[in-house]
């Protein structure tokens, strides 16, 4: 079946009542990084979840026409970006020339906001998403907070709520506090809609600032919740890939699509994800949790794409053990970690794949970085666009494999400019 897929990356933006402006530097990471949707390309998200077979006969991602993006790698070779209006004139032909009704396509969002169906609608396509109340549901934090659970590896200390849901100020207060009583390394206070490290507070001392009350005032005024975690020392992150399928008059199917183990700097900034890693049984007791959370979201009627993130911590009360989050983000909405199983057929035996999205290289040519690379024992696999528009990207994502660990680590090291 012919796909188009619409990358519209602002998604928790666009579910929020009150639209927040875009930065220019937020629009160019978009620009950057929307073309690489086009790695679903031929069911590469794993065709049980999406129901469709490998052999897509067209692909086509929406982009601006102002920020066409050619120079497309051999990865990407083959996928279309059209505008709206282009794609509305693609529909209409093929339909009007093959069938009555454009039934042969299938439209794809990264997020089923209701501005993304009304894109995806005005192009001439059938739509077939969740109801926009159930999306904004699945994707806050009153959602995430009923399976906030956190486990340690032995199965002896269990911590039913993590975090702490809140409505007040004195809440917040105590919530600060106790966070910051049982880590000691501060805390972070969301939004109910908050994802990817935006709308968010950050603090290392249990006093709020007076800046810190008035972005609580202004999130309550609107009648909305916040979410108060304590800071931990995160040793290991992974996404959990999982879609809930709708099944004619059945009831929906959940379908695990498979974990992808994050890159992250000591801050905890994503990266990068891993494509291909033996975890050896780690996350199970997080991707049974996953399933619970999938089933639940099905049961208020979601559908579609889920990436539940969970994490191992160190325990700040014995440091010889680690702890286990088992889902401290719910994302009703494609992932980056889902492009990157979309990779896993480019890896060979024995390798260790990361699929990392680094600043673009512009002092050297990207083929002579490869075979640099290579002669090290590193393969490295362009995956984005080399222009967007008439510029290059600033960020450029790479498909980067070893069979040595830790030449793969330093070579990520190198291309980030980061510590990983």
């Amino acid at each position: 079946m012919n796909q188009v897929l619409l990358p519209n990356l602002f998604f928790e933006e666009e579910l929020l009542a009150s639209a927040t402006a875009r930065s220019p530097q937020a629009r160019r990471i978009v620009a950057d990084l929307g073309p690489v949707m086009g790695l679903l390309s031929g069911g590469g998200i794993a065709s049980p979840p999406m129901g469709r077979s490998s052999d897509s006969q067209r692909t086509i991602v929406i982009v601006d026409n102002s920020n066409r993006p050619t120079e497309l790698p051999t990865i990407l070779q083959g996928v279309e970006y059209r505008t709206a209006a282009e794609v509305a004139a693609i529909v209409a032909e093929t339909a009007t020339r093959d069938s009555p009704d454009p039934g042969g396509w299938e439209a794809i969002a990264w997020g089923w906001s209701e501005s993304a169906v009304r894109t995806l609608r005005n192009a001439g396509l059938l739509v077939n998403a969740p109801d926009p109340s159930v999306v904004r549901t699945i994707n806050s934090r009153q959602f995430q907070a009923q399976f906030d659970v956190a486990l340690d590896s032995g199965g002896v200390e269990q911590i039913e709520s993590f975090g702490t849901l809140c409505r007040s100020i004195p809440k917040v207060v105590s919530a600060v506090q106790a966070g910051y009583e049982f880590a000691g390394l501060g805390w972070v206070i969301k939004a109910d809609l908050s994802h990817a490290a935006r709308n968010r507070l950050l603090g290392t001392s249990p006093i709020l600032t007076a800046s810190h009350l008035a972005w609580l005032e202004s999130r309550f005024a609107l009648g909305e919740y916040v979410y108060v975690e304590p800071w931990v020392e995160r040793f290991m992150e992974c996404g959990l890939q999982f879609h809930v399928l709708q099944c004619g008059k059945a009831a929906p199917v959940v379908e695990f699509a498979g974990e992808s183990q994050m890159l992250t700097d000591k801050a905890g900034r994503y990266l990068g994800s891993f494509v291909q890693r033996r975890s050896g049984g780690l996350w199970d007791r997080a991707i049974d949790q996953g399933h619970r959370i999938a089933e639940s979201a099905a049961r208020l009627g979601y559908i579609g794409p889920l990436g539940i993130d969970c994490m191992l911590f160190r325990n700040p009360h014995s440091r010889a053990l680690t702890l286990l989050r088992l889902s401290h983000d719910i994302n009703g909405r494609l992932t980056m970690g889902r492009l990157a199983l979309s990779l896993k057929k480019f890896a060979e035996p024995e390798e260790t794949v990361v699929w990392i999205h680094a600043p673009t290289n512009r002092a050297e040519n990207e083929k002579d970085e490869s075979d640099r690379y290579l002669a090290r024992g590193v393969r490295i696999t362009p995956t984005s666009p080399g222009l967007i528009g008439s510029a290059p990207p600033a960020t450029r994502t790479l498909l980067v494999a070893s069979r040595n660990i830790e030449l793969l680590r330093a070579t990520c090291r190198e291309i980030l400019r980061r510590d990983v």
